[in-house]
């Protein structure tokens, strides 16, 4: 039976584990030791009182921590964000006030793939025989092994999933012909006032702006507070974002329908269409409706300030079949007749394992068949590597219990494994994001534990092949920095703490790859790479060099900053400086003393606060970084695996 655990719904700060922070992070990132720090009256007094924030007002701004990621495939950059751990906070209150209204306008529209429909009161603490798991966030029909968003949602947690659905299939039977856009620039394009437009009407709105209640109102200063107190276009990341987003976008679905109506054009009979956040899919029959269903479409979003992105529109005609679904189709059989070559026969128990001797030689020939089953299809290795991932981890997953089952492991066990650590590195490598990273490290943590009891001489095989190809992935950047945003690879280097003393980067490689990191860094990534090499060095006595150069640093961003604690890296940064047991105690003292000195409060006065009291809580007691919990990336990895992705 599963554990079912009943959410706390009186607990308002839970939002800070689902709604608030992106998908794309370095792995030792989470909210659930900020979530503790919150839950605590005595730390968050500490908090207010060290960086002079008032953090009940509404007034002001907090700037928020914009970075860019990799899209993959050539394309270009996105930002992302991360809003202040004060604004986080107001949006723990604005759920609390307002989830009933959240749920009542992202119902609106049938069109909507993607919405959230009621709160999350229940998880379960381990799936049920037969589930199957989904791979966002928390849908209606598949509970998820831990709650891992607010609101439970309808219909897909993922595109894909429309795309194998029989509602897809319903609608290809309908009309021959597909037709997709999306809103360019979506989510920096929305107008933060037409929150009040989409819950009233535009008119009504501008007339009466307190109208019908304070939802809308709350709502649009909610959005701005996370922005800088910017009304055009909203942070890009945090699940929030997607529900305002998803109200907006729903009253554009009705106003849509409506003007097809006003052109005698009936929903369900001459057209239909679903929208997946910012996607448009229409489906018809005839060219007049289709440039009708356009010209509504691009009137609707214009009276929301927004346009279409004409530069990717797509048309397809029966069978609807695209490249990507037709290159996972060629993908699932390359991968199916790689793992069936490892057993003998139709047998796939731990008897019938096929006595591999060249590891090297199978790996090359299974990397040459996901190359070709590629090849027929135009489509990149970011459109595919996720799903070839979660079809390589499943099958591996199964080959790693069956082994367990196996008391005297021989060289044909190990080798196999070779083979998957051969094929998950390229993969890896053919497209450097954090999502795949994540998934590179999830795998790699779960070969270390299931081979924890194998002999010696196999476990340093393995730890040798991980090494290496982490090694090289990070040359790779160090020569290629110009092309490869550095917050891709700084998971690498977690990666590499899960493996013996004696695998670790040289000093002298390691301080290379920092100053390259830092010369080529186009974005706000301080706070991620200080703490990633950080957590790194640790108390190494190799590392003192690498360590010293940080607390250099750190000293130069804490006393010459603008903005200092309105701006989130500032804020975070600066509580998990003074947490770090890395550095000496005096020295983070004395730098809460320095900073204290320059720090102003809303007033525009000094701080004043108890130096020996305050220090107490913030030099001892983690922020963000659990810099004192051994198992921090664990914890981390199972954690992050239930969180939604943007992409």
């Amino acid at each position: 039976m599963p554990n079912i655990i009943k959410v706390d719904t009186n607990d308002k700060l839970r939002t800070l584990i689902t709604d608030v922070l992106p998908y794309e992070l370095p792995l030792w990132f989470s909210n659930f030791t900020m979530y503790q720090r919150f839950s605590t009256k005595a730390h968050v007094n500490a908090y207010r009182a060290v960086s002079g924030l008032d953090f009940e007002s509404q007034a002001g701004f907090y700037i928020p921590l914009d970075y860019l990621v990799s899209r993959g495939g050539g394309k270009t950059p996105r930002t992302i964000s991360i809003m202040h751990p004060v604004a986080q906070l107001k949006v723990c209150d604005f759920y609390n006030k307002y989830d009933d209204l959240i749920e009542y306008y992202c119902t609106k529209s049938k069109y909507s793939l993607r919405y959230p429909y009621r709160k999350s009161t229940k998880f379960y603490g381990k799936a049920r025989k037969g589930s199957k798991l989904v791979d966002g966030v928390e849908s209606s029909d598949e509970e998820r092994i831990v709650s891992s968003s607010y609101f439970k949602y309808k219909k897909y947690p993922f595109l894909y999933r429309f795309f194998e659905s029989y509602e897809y299939h319903k609608l290809e039977k309908q009309f021959h012909s597909m037709l997709q856009v999306d809103i360019s620039k979506c989510f920096p394009s929305i107008y933060t006032h037409s929150i009040g437009w989409a819950v009233k009407n535009k008119r009504l709105a501008k007339a009466m702006p307190r109208a019908c209640g304070d939802f809308d109102g709350q709502f649009d200063s909610l959005m701005q507070f996370t922005n800088y107190r910017e009304t055009n276009g909203i942070i890009i990341g945090p699940e929030i974002s997607r529900i305002f987003a998803e109200i907006i976008l729903q009253k554009i679905d009705l106003n849509l329908v409506d003007k097809m109506s006003k052109r005698e054009y009936r929903v369900s009979k001459d057209y239909d269409f679903r929208r997946y956040v910012d996607d448009y899919f229409i489906f018809f029959r005839s060219e007049s409706v289709k440039l009708a269903f356009i010209k509504s479409l691009e009137s609707s979003l214009l009276e929301y300030k927004m346009y279409l992105n004409e530069a990717k529109t797509t048309i397809t005609s029966r069978p609807f079949a695209t490249d990507i679904s037709l290159a996972k189709n060629s993908l699932s059989h390359a991968v199916g007749e790689y793992y069936k070559s490892r057993y003998k026969d139709r047998d796939t128990n731990s008897e019938s394992v096929v006595k591999l001797k060249n590891p090297s030689y199978k790996a090359n020939k299974a990397i040459a068949e996901v190359k070709m089953a590629l090849a027929s299809h135009k489509v990149e290795y970011n459109s595919i590597s996720n799903y070839l991932f979660s079809a390589i981890a499943k099958r591996l997953s199964s080959y790693l219990s069956k082994i367990r089952e196996v008391e005297v492991k021989e060289d044909f066990h190990l080798n196999w494994v070779l083979v998957d650590l051969d094929i998950l590195f390229f993969v890896h490598a053919m497209d450097i994001r954090i999502r795949p990273t994540d998934r590179l490290a999830r795998l790699i943590y779960d070969i270390l534990e299931t081979t924890e009891s194998w002999p010696e001489n196999y476990k340093e095989i393995i730890n040798k092949k991980i090494f290496d190809h982490v090694k090289h992935a990070m040359n790779i950047f160090i020569n290629h920095a110009n092309d490869i945003i550095g917050l891709e690879t700084l998971n690498l280097l977690m990666i590499l703490t899960m493996l013996p003393s004696k695998y670790q980067i040289p000093e002298s490689k390691l301080t290379e790859y920092f100053g390259s990191l830092t010369e080529s860094s186009v974005t706000n990534d301080f706070y991620f790479r200080w703490v990633t090499f950080m957590l790194y060095a640790g108390k190494k006595p190799e590392c003192q060099l690498i360590r010293d150069i940080l607390i250099a640093s750190a000293d130069h961003y804490l006393l010459n900053s603008d903005d200092m604690f309105v701006d989130s890296e500032y804020f975070m940064f600066y509580f998990d400086y003074l947490a770090c047991p890395y550095i000496d105690k005096a020295v983070r003292k004395d730098m809460m003393e320095k900073v204290k000195k320059i720090t102003f409060d809303n007033r525009g006065n000094l701080v004043e606060f108890d130096l020996n009291k305050q220090s107490g809580v913030v030099l001892n007691n983690d922020f963000i970084v659990s810099w004192r919990n051994s198992n921090y990336l664990k914890n981390s990895l199972e954690k992050r695996e239930y969180i939604f992705s943007y992409s």
